[in-house]
C-alpha cells in the first residue's frame, strides 16, 4: 500500500497509509520523526531516500526501507524552498534562499554541481525537472524562468517573466509526457509548452492559487486558498470546481488515480479520481500545521513474504537430491586409491654408528688427547752472600 508522507510547520515529518477495516477505508498512521528544528517547506522522494528541506538550513535524507535518517546535507546558507530528486534517482536538486542552486550525487552524496548565483543572488524559489532527466527549470526572486543544461551542467537560456505578465512565481509543474509545464502566480495558473517556450493558456481564480498537479498532458487539478479545488483541460474554458477543505489548500498530490490533498488545519483528504471527478475515500486529522505532502510508492520496499512449510520442505528435499547427485558424481569422477608400494628408509649416521657396535665391528680409535704445553718458568735469582 502506497504511504502519504507530510511536512509539518512544527518540524515534523509524518507518514500515513491507506488501510480497509471493515469495508470502510481509513488513513492510519504509519511512523513520525522530528527531523527538522524549524518547519519544513518541500520535501521530494527518489528511489528509497525521501529528502526534506526547511528553514533551518538543512536537508534531511531520509531511508524509507529502514526507516532511520540516512544523512543531513548542510550545504546551503538559507531556508531550503525547493528540493527535486532527477526522475531516475541519481541526483538531488536543492535551492535556497542563500540563491544556490546545488546538485548531489546520491549514495556517496558529493556535490556535483553549485550555481552559486542561479538568479543573480536572489532566491531560488521553485526546481522542476524534466521527465527524460536532460533539463531543469527554476523560478526565483529576480523574476525570471531559467533553464539548466543537467547533460552539459551549465544554463541553457533565460526568460523575463514580468514581460510575459508573471509576477512572484512561487510553483512549477512539469506534465506527466513534459510537453507543458505550469507557472503558479498571485492570481492565475499559466500554462507554457517546452515547444513554443512561451504561455499556451492562462486560467485567472477567483482566489490565491497555491498547489497544481497534472493529471494528464491535458488535465490538471489548482487548489485554492479558499479550500476549492479546480479543474480543467488546456483546451476548456471553464473549470469544475469541488469544496475540497473549509481553510485554504496547502498542497495537492496526484498518483496512482487517487489525489491527496491536504489544508493548513492539518485535514487530510483522500479523493479518487474517476473521469475527472472527485469522490472522497477517507479524511483524517494530522493535528499539526501541513506545509507540504508527497507518495512514497512502496512496491519496491515491501519485504517478501515468509515461505510456507511445504514450500521449504520441497525446497530442502531438492537440495537434498541435488546433493545427492553431486555426491555421486565426485565418486565417479574421482580417480582410485593406490595401494602403498615399498617403503623407503633413511638412516642417519647415529643409526649407523649403532648398528655397527652391535655388529661387533671394530671403532675407530678415539681421538688423541692434547696436553696443555706448561709455560717457561724464569730462574730464580740467587741473592749475594754478605
Amino acid at each position: 500500500m502506497d504511504e502519504l508522507i507530510v511536512g509539518t510547520y512544527e518540524g515534523f515529518l509524518l507518514g500515513y497509509s491507506i488501510r480497509t477495516e471493515d469495508a470502510i477505508m481509513k488513513l492510519k498512521q504509519t511512523f513520525a520523526t522530528h527531523s527538522h528544528t524549524a518547519s519544513v517547506r518541500c520535501m521530494s522522494i527518489g528511489g528509497k531516500f525521501l529528502a526534506s528541506g526547511g528553514t533551518d538550513d538543512k536537508v534531511v535524507v531520509i531511508d524509507l526501507k529502514t526507516r532511520k535518517e540516512h544523512t543531513v546535507l548542510m550545504n546551503h546558507d538559507g531556508t531550503i524552498n525547493t528540493v527535486a530528486f532527477t526522475n531516475n534517482g541519481t541526483h538531488l536538486l536543492t535551492g535556497s534562499d542563500d540563491g544556490s542552486i546545488i546538485v548531489t550525487r546520491t549514495g556517496n552524496w558529493q556535490i556535483e554541481k553549485i550555481w552559486k548565483k542561479a538568479h543573480g543572488g536572489l532566491p531560488v524559489t521553485a526546481i522542476a525537472v524534466h521527465p527524460s532527466d536532460k533539463l531543469a527549470l527554476s523560478v526565483g526572486g529576480d523574476k525570471t524562468l531559467r533553464t539548466w543544461n543537467l547533460i552539459k551542467g551549465r544554463p541553457a537560456f533565460t526568460i523575463n517573466l514580468a514581460s510575459k505578465g508573471v509576477l512572484l512565481p512561487t510553483e512549477i509543474k512539469f506534465s506527466p509526457g513534459g510537453d507543458r509545464f505550469s507557472l503558479v502566480s498571485q492570481q492565475s495558473v499559466d500554462v507554457w509548452t517546452i515547444s513554443k517556450a512561451g504561455v499556451e493558456k492562462r486560467i485567472t481564480c477567483n482566489s490565491k492559487p497555491t498547489s497544481v498537479q497534472w493529471l494528464t498532458d491535458e488535465r490538471l487539478f489548482v487548489g485554492l486558498e479558499n479550500g476549492n479545488v479546480i479543474t480543467l483541460t488546456v483546451s476548456d474554458t471553464e473549470a469544475l470546481t469541488y469544496k475540497a477543505h473549509k481553510q485554504r489548500v496547502k498542497s495537492l498530490h496526484y498518483e496512482n488515480e487517487m489525489l491527496y490533498s491536504a489544508s493548513s488545519t492539518g485535514e487530510l483528504k483522500v479523493w479518487s479520481v474517476e473521469d475527472s471527478k472527485l469522490v472522497e475515500l477517507c479524511s483524517c486529522n494530522a493535528a499539526c500545521r501541513v506545509t507540504c505532502v508527497t507518495l512514497n510508492r512502496q512496491s519496491h520496499l515491501v519485504k517478501k513474504e515468509d515461505k510456507s512449510d511445504e514450500e521449504e520442505n520441497t525446497e530442502e528435499k531438492v537440495a537434498s537430491e541435488e546433493n545427492d547427485d553431486s555426491d555421486e558424481a565426485e565418486e565417479v569422477t574421482s580417480a582410485p586409491k593406490r595401494k602403498p608400494g615399498a617403503f623407503v628408509t633413511i638412516s642417519y649416521g647415529d643409526d649407523v654408528k649403532d648398528n655397527d657396535e652391535k655388529d661387533g665391528e671394530v671403532k675407530p680409535p678415539p681421538a688423541k688427547k692434547f696436553k696443555k704445553r706448561k709455560r717457561n718458568k724464569k730462574p730464580k735469582t740467587q741473592k749475594p752472600a754478605n
